[in-house]
């Protein structure tokens, strides 16, 4: 073989190997792809199961089988993080409500394996549907009942030194501060914050008893606590949701 033709020949050689070099790199410089999540988890038709619809604008609409979910997702390779989730809080006898604890999961062809906030699984759905939820459900009905309900320890209307107040879905609210009764109060939702206004109360006096409940003017819930607020937006006090 000529010398020309070695050159030729160890050249192409060379450029084959080069190009071979560079599609393997390319190969591991590429990031890996966010899966698509969208459409229906689990039977949405089937009493008492779980399931979850993820709406492409990054809406959540589910069930934890007993209790309406909604919230936000995001998704990062393959990894679905769930955000804000709101829940009603029903007790339905002999229903598994794991999916209420959902705080991220992970898609594996047609199964999404869901996991708490600490990392640990609590279970997982299969995909019904690739269909977009078209639907949008009003947040208000899930946002009330997480406040509606009794707060503190009812005492039938006696003066315990105990304060509960009573949420109702009817916009009114009632209660004990403890000495003195209250009635006839009404309380609106934004966001977040509830706030109370009018009513009636007695004008009992009890010593000892520390009547800040009459004091309120709004109230936030975390979990299962409400946590009260006067009208200077000071902070007096705080119940566990008791019913």
């Amino acid at each position: 073989m000529s010398r020309t033709l070695q050159r030729l020949a160890l050249s192409g050689t060379i450029l084959l190997a080069a190009t071979v070099l560079t599609a393997c790199a390319s190969g591991a410089d590429r990031p890996a792809e966010t899966v698509n999540p969208v459409g229906t988890w689990g039977d949405a038709a089937a009493t008492g199961e779980p399931s979850l619809a993820l709406a492409e604008d990054g809406s959540l609409t589910g069930t934890d089988g007993c209790n309406r979910l909604i919230g936000t997702w995001t998704a990062e390779t393959d990894t679905v993080t769930f955000v804000d989730v709101a829940s009603t809080r029903m007790f339905c006898e002999g229903v598994d409500t794991w999916l209420s604890a959902l705080a991220t999961g992970t898609v594996d062809g047609g199964t999404l394996t869901v996991f708490d906030e600490s990392g640990a699984e609590i279970g997982t759905l299969a995909r019904s549907s690739d269909e977009v939820p078209t639907s949008e459900p009003s947040i208000e009905p899930i946002a009330d009942a997480l406040f509606t309900g009794t707060w503190g320890t009812e005492s039938a209307g006696t003066a315990s030194g105990e304060p509960f107040i009573i949420i109702a879905a009817d916009g009114t609210a009632s209660g004990s501060d403890g000495c003195n009764t209250f009635g006839d109060s009404t309380w609106t939702l934004d966001g977040d914050t509830i706030t109370f206004d009018g009513g009636f109360s007695t004008l009992m006096a009890c010593e000892g008893v520390d009547q800040w409940l009459n004091q309120r003017a709004t109230a936030t819930v975390d979990a299962d606590t409400m946590t009260f607020f006067d009208e200077s937006g000071a902070e007096i006090g705080s119940l566990p949701r008791t019913a």
